[in-house]
């Protein structure tokens, strides 16, 4: 995905106290967007593509980042901030001991001794996130906010999906990252997979979301399977899809919110999770 970048006639950063900042990073890039709370628009938008081999690399990336944008260097209202990272395990949310979390983490991943380890609560579900990042990605934003919000990306993913499924079937969630996707199956109320998987092609994709629809039941003409992520509507990726399956549809951000001009050339699904952020603080 290129490099984009937005800003409605409206936006004006002496006012950013009466503005919320969401910001979702990752490896394979950084973007944020501005709301303007008093009128629930969104008044700015940027996206900047990022190629970093490891977390441990993020946070200098990042800080290069914050040192040459403006508008990050306010104060705002409030601050959330996504991270993305597929190594995540979805876990009972009445786990709560903290020296579980790390032997989940690292039973499942690889922890260096420079990573923490979250929880984020699910919302809507009785389940927990348990995730690695980088303890200097935190030390970066300490820096630049007093207070803000971090967590997983599949959590305002989660919250967005919940609001928009069909509660009548069984849900597919699909998210596209730069190299992985992200498959989530609903069943009623219950998370029945959570998991993460490499692609580099159309053949791959197809293996890993047919077999995992064909293991779990999922039913081609029954149930739906919702997108979101950086995939485009018209790509190869979908077309193949809906030839196997008859519900194939992109989330969409909150209908609380004016989008203006901003996305006029963007699909708002790509950033389902940074849009969706203000509403799942």
């Amino acid at each position: 995905m290129h490099e984009l970048n937005f800003a409605d006639e409206s936006f004006d950063l002496k006012l950013a106290s009466e503005y919320h900042l969401s910001i979702q990073v990752g490896l394979d890039g950084f973007s944020f967007c501005v709301l303007d709370i008093l009128r629930n628009k969104y008044i700015a938008f940027r996206h900047i593509p990022l190629i970093v081999g490891k977390p441990q690399f993020l946070s200098a990336k990042i800080e290069t980042i914050f040192d040459q944008e403006e508008n990050l260097n306010a104060n705002y209202q409030s601050v959330t901030v996504n991270y993305a990272t597929n190594q995540a395990t979805l876990i009972p949310r009445e786990y709560q001991n903290a020296d579980y979390f790390h032997a989940i983490a690292a039973l499942t991943n690889e922890i260096n001794r420079n990573d923490e380890i979250q929880a984020d609560p699910v919302p809507g579900f009785n389940y927990q996130l348990v995730y690695s990042y980088p303890k200097d990605l935190l030390t970066v934003l300490n820096r630049k906010y007093t207070d803000f919000k971090f967590r997983h990306k599949s959590i305002p993913f989660l919250a967005s999906a919940l609001n928009q499924r069909d509660e009548k079937k069984n849900t597919v969630l699909i998210n596209f990252e730069k190299k992985y996707i992200r498959i989530i199956v609903i069943n009623g109320m219950q998370i029945s997979l959570y998991n993460s998987f490499y692609f580099k092609n159309e053949l791959d994709f197809l293996y890993y979301t047919l077999n995992v629809c064909q293991s779990l039941q999922i039913d081609p003409e029954l149930d739906e399977i919702l997108i979101s992520g950086y995939v485009a509507d018209d790509s190869g990726y979908i077309r193949q899809l809906k030839k196997y399956h008859s519900d194939v549809k992109f989330l969409k951000p909150s209908t609380k919110f004016s989008y203006g001009n901003l996305f006029e050339k963007t699909q708002k699904h790509q950033f389902i999770s940074l849009l969706n952020s203000y509403t799942c603080a």
